[in-house]
Protein backbone atom coordinates (compact mmCIF):
# COMPACT_ATOMS: atom_id res chain seq x y z
CA UNK A 1 0.00 0.00 0.00
CA UNK A 2 1.32 3.44 -0.99
CA UNK A 3 0.87 6.14 1.66
CA UNK A 4 1.70 9.82 2.11
CA UNK A 5 1.00 12.64 4.55
CA UNK A 6 -2.67 12.80 3.50
CA UNK A 7 -3.42 9.08 3.90
CA UNK A 8 -6.09 8.43 6.53
CA UNK A 9 -5.05 6.54 9.64
CA UNK A 10 -8.17 4.37 9.43
CA UNK A 11 -7.07 3.11 5.99
CA UNK A 12 -3.61 2.28 7.32
CA UNK A 13 -5.03 0.42 10.34
CA UNK A 14 -7.34 -1.55 8.05
CA UNK A 15 -4.33 -2.67 5.99
CA UNK A 16 -2.13 -3.52 8.98
CA UNK A 17 -3.47 -3.54 12.55
CA UNK A 18 0.08 -3.20 13.92
CA UNK A 19 0.37 0.28 12.43
CA UNK A 20 -1.41 1.95 15.37
CA UNK A 21 1.39 0.77 17.69
CA UNK A 22 4.02 1.96 15.21
CA UNK A 23 2.45 5.42 14.98
CA UNK A 24 2.09 5.57 18.75
CA UNK A 25 5.79 4.80 19.19
CA UNK A 26 6.72 8.10 17.53
CA UNK A 27 5.43 10.10 20.50
CA UNK A 28 5.71 8.91 24.10
CA UNK A 29 2.31 10.34 25.01
CA UNK A 30 0.61 7.75 22.79
CA UNK A 31 2.56 4.83 24.26
CA UNK A 32 0.83 4.80 27.64
CA UNK A 33 -1.16 1.56 27.77
CA UNK A 34 -3.41 2.94 30.52
CA UNK A 35 -4.51 5.79 28.27
CA UNK A 36 -6.74 4.28 25.56
CA UNK A 37 -8.37 7.65 24.84
CA UNK A 38 -5.20 8.86 23.13
CA UNK A 39 -5.43 5.93 20.74
CA UNK A 40 -9.06 6.76 19.89
CA UNK A 41 -7.97 10.06 18.39
CA UNK A 42 -6.57 8.13 15.44
CA UNK A 43 -9.82 6.36 14.67
CA UNK A 44 -11.75 9.02 12.74
CA UNK A 45 -10.83 10.80 9.53
CA UNK A 46 -7.38 11.71 10.84
CA UNK A 47 -4.52 11.76 8.36
CA UNK A 48 -0.83 11.19 8.97
CA UNK A 49 -0.41 14.96 8.80
CA UNK A 50 -3.06 15.34 11.53
CA UNK A 51 -1.40 12.64 13.63
CA UNK A 52 1.86 14.57 13.43
CA UNK A 53 0.08 17.67 14.73
CA UNK A 54 -1.54 15.71 17.54
CA UNK A 55 1.73 14.22 18.69
CA UNK A 56 3.99 17.15 17.91
CA UNK A 57 5.99 14.86 15.65
CA UNK A 58 7.38 14.99 12.13
CA UNK A 59 5.29 13.68 9.25
CA UNK A 60 8.37 12.00 7.82
CA UNK A 61 9.19 10.32 11.15
CA UNK A 62 5.78 8.64 11.06
CA UNK A 63 6.13 7.70 7.39
CA UNK A 64 9.56 6.17 7.96
CA UNK A 65 8.23 4.10 10.86
CA UNK A 66 5.41 2.78 8.68
CA UNK A 67 7.88 2.03 5.92
CA UNK A 68 9.62 -0.36 8.33
CA UNK A 69 6.51 -2.57 8.47
CA UNK A 70 6.03 -2.79 4.73
CA UNK A 71 4.24 0.36 3.58
CA UNK A 72 5.52 2.17 0.49
CA UNK A 73 5.82 5.80 1.50
CA UNK A 74 6.03 9.17 -0.22
CA UNK A 75 8.33 11.31 1.91
CA UNK A 76 7.09 14.85 2.46
CA UNK A 77 9.20 17.53 0.78
CA UNK A 78 8.18 20.07 3.41
CA UNK A 79 10.96 20.09 5.98
CA UNK A 80 8.89 22.24 8.32
CA UNK A 81 6.15 19.65 8.72
CA UNK A 82 6.29 19.33 12.50
CA UNK A 83 2.93 20.97 12.81
CA UNK A 84 0.55 23.12 10.83
CA UNK A 85 -0.21 26.44 12.40
CA UNK A 86 -3.79 27.56 12.74
CA UNK A 87 -4.45 30.50 10.44
CA UNK A 88 -6.69 32.26 12.92
CA UNK A 89 -5.66 35.79 13.84
CA UNK A 90 -3.94 36.30 17.19
CA UNK A 91 -6.39 36.29 20.05
CA UNK A 92 -6.78 38.60 22.96
CA UNK A 93 -5.94 36.59 26.05
CA UNK A 94 -6.92 38.97 28.83
CA UNK A 95 -9.81 36.90 30.26
CA UNK A 96 -8.54 33.35 30.58
CA UNK A 97 -10.44 30.34 31.91
CA UNK A 98 -7.89 27.57 32.46
CA UNK A 99 -8.67 23.86 32.14
CA UNK A 100 -5.89 21.30 32.65
CA UNK A 101 -7.10 18.04 31.09
CA UNK A 102 -3.94 16.03 31.80
CA UNK A 103 -5.30 14.50 35.05
CA UNK A 104 -8.45 13.47 33.16
CA UNK A 105 -6.43 11.82 30.40
CA UNK A 106 -4.27 9.97 32.93
CA UNK A 107 -7.37 8.06 34.02
CA UNK A 108 -8.10 7.04 30.43
CA UNK A 109 -11.19 9.25 30.35
CA UNK A 110 -12.31 11.33 27.38
CA UNK A 111 -12.12 15.05 28.37
CA UNK A 112 -14.64 16.00 25.67
CA UNK A 113 -17.45 16.74 28.11
CA UNK A 114 -15.19 18.63 30.51
CA UNK A 115 -14.14 20.92 27.66
CA UNK A 116 -17.58 21.46 26.13
CA UNK A 117 -19.24 21.91 29.53
CA UNK A 118 -16.67 24.57 30.41
CA UNK A 119 -17.26 26.37 27.11
CA UNK A 120 -21.00 26.47 27.81
CA UNK A 121 -20.47 28.28 31.13
CA UNK A 122 -18.12 30.94 29.74
CA UNK A 123 -18.95 34.48 28.71
CA UNK A 124 -18.48 35.48 25.08
CA UNK A 125 -15.48 37.69 25.93
CA UNK A 126 -13.60 34.91 27.75
CA UNK A 127 -10.96 32.56 26.33
CA UNK A 128 -10.58 28.93 27.32
CA UNK A 129 -7.01 27.73 27.86
CA UNK A 130 -6.67 23.94 27.60
CA UNK A 131 -3.46 22.52 29.03
CA UNK A 132 -2.54 19.19 27.49
CA UNK A 133 0.35 17.09 26.19
CA UNK A 134 -0.85 17.02 22.59
CA UNK A 135 -2.89 19.07 20.13
CA UNK A 136 -6.52 17.80 20.13
CA UNK A 137 -6.99 18.05 16.37
CA UNK A 138 -10.36 16.23 16.00
CA UNK A 139 -11.93 18.32 18.75
CA UNK A 140 -10.51 21.55 17.33
CA UNK A 141 -11.87 20.73 13.88
CA UNK A 142 -15.32 20.16 15.35
CA UNK A 143 -15.28 23.36 17.43
CA UNK A 144 -13.99 25.37 14.47
CA UNK A 145 -17.03 24.24 12.46
CA UNK A 146 -19.21 25.56 15.31
CA UNK A 147 -17.71 29.04 15.12
CA UNK A 148 -14.76 28.84 17.50
CA UNK A 149 -11.27 30.14 16.80
CA UNK A 150 -8.16 28.65 18.34
CA UNK A 151 -4.42 29.02 18.72
CA UNK A 152 -1.93 26.36 19.77
CA UNK A 153 1.35 26.96 21.57
CA UNK A 154 3.93 24.31 22.45
CA UNK A 155 6.36 24.65 25.34
CA UNK A 156 9.77 23.08 25.84
CA UNK A 157 8.49 21.01 28.78
CA UNK A 158 6.10 18.90 26.66
CA UNK A 159 3.01 21.00 27.34
CA UNK A 160 0.56 22.10 24.65
CA UNK A 161 -1.56 25.19 25.30
CA UNK A 162 -4.72 25.51 23.23
CA UNK A 163 -6.64 28.80 23.36
CA UNK A 164 -10.31 28.70 22.35
CA UNK A 165 -12.70 31.59 21.88
CA UNK A 166 -15.91 32.27 19.96
CA UNK A 167 -15.54 33.94 16.60
CA UNK A 168 -16.83 37.51 16.48
CA UNK A 169 -19.24 36.61 13.69
CA UNK A 170 -20.42 33.31 15.16
CA UNK A 171 -23.96 32.49 14.08
CA UNK A 172 -26.69 30.87 16.09
CA UNK A 173 -26.88 28.05 13.57
CA UNK A 174 -23.27 27.14 14.25
CA UNK A 175 -23.95 26.14 17.83
CA UNK A 176 -23.57 22.49 18.72
CA UNK A 177 -26.42 20.26 17.67
CA UNK A 178 -26.94 16.63 18.45
CA UNK A 179 -27.34 14.34 15.47
CA UNK A 180 -29.74 12.07 17.33
CA UNK A 181 -33.18 12.09 15.72
CA UNK A 182 -35.56 13.53 18.31
CA UNK A 183 -38.55 12.56 16.15
CA UNK A 184 -37.88 8.81 16.23
CA UNK A 185 -37.40 6.45 19.15
CA UNK A 186 -35.13 3.41 19.06
CA UNK A 187 -38.15 1.11 18.97
CA UNK A 188 -39.69 3.07 16.10
CA UNK A 189 -36.46 2.79 14.14
CA UNK A 190 -36.36 -0.97 14.77
CA UNK A 191 -39.86 -1.29 13.37
CA UNK A 192 -39.30 1.07 10.42
CA UNK A 193 -36.11 -0.63 9.22
CA UNK A 194 -37.06 -4.24 9.97
CA UNK A 195 -35.42 -6.47 7.37
CA UNK A 196 -33.04 -3.72 6.27
CA UNK A 197 -30.52 -3.90 9.11
CA UNK A 198 -26.85 -4.75 8.76
CA UNK A 199 -25.75 -5.85 12.25
CA UNK A 200 -22.26 -5.62 13.78
CA UNK A 201 -20.88 -6.14 17.30
CA UNK A 202 -17.84 -4.05 18.30
CA UNK A 203 -17.93 -4.67 22.05
CA UNK A 204 -14.94 -7.02 22.06
CA UNK A 205 -12.75 -4.91 19.77
CA UNK A 206 -9.79 -2.96 21.15
CA UNK A 207 -9.58 0.77 20.59
CA UNK A 208 -9.62 2.30 18.07
CA UNK A 209 -11.17 -0.52 16.05
CA UNK A 210 -14.82 -0.01 17.14
CA UNK A 211 -14.92 3.45 15.59
CA UNK A 212 -12.89 2.40 12.55
CA UNK A 213 -15.18 -0.57 11.95
CA UNK A 214 -18.39 1.46 12.27
CA UNK A 215 -17.20 4.17 9.88
CA UNK A 216 -16.17 1.53 7.36
CA UNK A 217 -19.45 -0.36 7.61
CA UNK A 218 -21.75 2.66 7.20
CA UNK A 219 -20.11 3.37 3.85
CA UNK A 220 -21.05 -0.11 2.61
CA UNK A 221 -24.80 -0.05 3.23
CA UNK A 222 -27.43 1.24 0.80
CA UNK A 223 -29.33 4.48 1.44
CA UNK A 224 -32.46 2.58 2.46
CA UNK A 225 -30.54 0.29 4.84
CA UNK A 226 -29.32 0.92 8.38
CA UNK A 227 -26.43 -0.20 10.57
CA UNK A 228 -27.38 -1.86 13.87
CA UNK A 229 -24.43 -1.62 16.28
CA UNK A 230 -23.79 -3.40 19.57
CA UNK A 231 -21.40 -1.15 21.54
CA UNK A 232 -20.26 -0.76 25.13
CA UNK A 233 -20.86 2.97 25.45
CA UNK A 234 -21.80 6.21 23.70
CA UNK A 235 -18.76 6.96 21.47
CA UNK A 236 -18.31 10.74 21.65
CA UNK A 237 -15.83 11.03 18.79
CA UNK A 238 -17.92 8.86 16.49
CA UNK A 239 -21.01 11.06 16.71
CA UNK A 240 -19.47 14.18 15.06
CA UNK A 241 -18.12 11.96 12.29
CA UNK A 242 -21.59 10.55 11.63
CA UNK A 243 -23.00 14.07 11.50
CA UNK A 244 -20.45 15.25 8.95
CA UNK A 245 -21.33 12.26 6.76
CA UNK A 246 -25.09 13.03 6.95
CA UNK A 247 -25.99 10.06 9.14
CA UNK A 248 -28.54 10.07 11.97
CA UNK A 249 -28.59 7.70 14.92
CA UNK A 250 -30.87 6.54 17.71
CA UNK A 251 -29.53 4.67 20.69
CA UNK A 252 -30.74 2.57 23.59
CA UNK A 253 -28.76 1.75 26.75
CA UNK A 254 -29.40 -1.85 27.84
CA UNK A 255 -26.99 -1.80 30.78
CA UNK A 256 -23.67 -0.21 31.81
CA UNK A 257 -21.63 -2.03 29.14
CA UNK A 258 -24.28 -2.58 26.50
CA UNK A 259 -25.40 0.22 24.17
CA UNK A 260 -27.39 -0.33 20.97
CA UNK A 261 -27.26 2.02 17.98
CA UNK A 262 -29.25 2.25 14.79
CA UNK A 263 -27.45 4.46 12.26
CA UNK A 264 -29.27 5.61 9.13
CA UNK A 265 -29.09 8.22 6.37
CA UNK A 266 -30.60 11.66 6.97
Amino acid sequence: MHINKDTKISEIIKKNSKSIEVIASVNRNFKKPENPFLRKLFASRVSIKDAARIGGSSVNDILKKLEEIGFKVEISENKNDLTEQNNTKLMKKDKIVKLDVRPILETGTDPYHAITDTLKTMNSDETLLIVNTFEPVPLLNKLKSQGYEYEVERSDDNKVYTYLTKSEDIKESAKEEKSADVNMTFEQAEEKYKGKMHEIDVRDLEMPMPMVTILQEVEKIADDEVLYVHHKRLPQYLLPELETRDWHYVNKEVDEDNMKFIIYKK
